[in-house]
């Protein structure tokens, strides 16, 4: 019988790793607890860091992307500013 992975739900992992944070529990002790392999827990929990990697660089990713919109939203604030002002002189230069 071949194992492609897929044989603990994704509620039962992340059960099992939560209880391997908390104080006091070993990777060995947790696996016995749940009846699965020191490996097998070992791998989620490596997989699941290597998932926290991946979203700080996401966040991170993302924050430069807003912070580099509002830059450009700023400039195109000052920009609008300023031709609302011009628009104004032009027009009261144009009456007199």
């Amino acid at each position: 019988m071949s194992n492609n992975g897929n044989r603990y739900n994704n509620d039962f992992k992340k059960k099992v790793i939560a209880y391997s944070r908390q104080a006091g529990n070993t990777i060995a002790g947790t696996a016995k607890q749940f009846n699965i392999s020191d490996q097998t827990l070992r791998n989620w929990l490596n997989q699941r860091e290597d998932q926290r990697q991946l979203d700080r660089l996401r966040v991170m990713q993302l924050e430069k992307e807003l912070a580099e919109a509002k830059r450009r939203l700023a400039d195109m604030e000052l920009t609008n500013e300023i031709l609302i002002k011009a628009t104004a002189i032009f027009a009261a230069n144009k009456q007199a």
